[in-house]
């Protein structure tokens, strides 16, 4: 009864975020993200002056409404501030789109070392399996073979783990920032 109810529920959460992202974001087949910011610079990472890495409040708040949006859907980034020149429109854009094509990368990085370690993980549960088979079948000290059973297990689960779990969690970010990656950058300019 409480899975049925905890179910119901989730599905409930979702069909509420669909409406809240319809009603607040979605203009026809898009969605519109509004970011306000009081001045350009609140755009950037506070003590970068290079001004090439976005805030992470920024990022935070950006990545929240995506999460929730459908991964099919367009989105465009509508920043607000008071008028800038079209160079510093042009650079904001270039930083915008620099933070996720980095985050892309960083992800086929980490993915390229969790393949690494799921090989050797695979290699050596492997050759555990056969160390434990051959003490079982020779030696007959089960404390040995207990040990040497539970280390290739271990091994073979973590391999398991890195190339299922942590895979669909990378793959579930990385499609998110190449969604934003691909995301169209609109200016609305505010006068004060």
């Amino acid at each position: 009864m409480y899975k049925r109810l905890y179910l119901r529920n989730k599905q409930n959460i979702g069909y509420i975020e669909k409406n809240y992202i319809e009603k607040n974001y979605m203009k026809g087949e898009k969605a519109i993200i509004p970011i306000q910011l009081e001045k350009p610079e609140d755009l950037y990472m506070k003590y970068d002056y290079k001004k090439i890495r976005l805030s992470e409040s920024v990022c935070n708040y950006i990545e929240k409404i995506v999460n929730m949006i459908d991964s099919d859907i367009d989105i465009i980034l509508e920043i607000h501030c008071p008028t800038i020149e079209e160079k510093m429109q042009k650079e904001m854009i270039k930083t915008i789109k620099n933070n996720y094509r980095l985050e892309i990368e960083e992800i086929h990085r980490n993915q390229q070392e969790e393949d690494h370690k799921s090989r050797i993980l695979l290699v050596a549960g492997i050759v555990l399996l056969i160390i434990n088979l051959l003490i079982d079948q020779f030696l007959r000290s089960s404390i040995i073979s207990n040990l040497v059973c539970v280390v290739w297990w271990v091994a073979i689960w973590d391999m398991i783990e890195l190339q299922t779990l942590d895979k669909s969690e990378s793959n579930a970010k990385e499609q998110l920032y190449q969604q934003l990656y691909n995301a169209e950058i609109m200016f609305g300019f505010e006068n004060n």
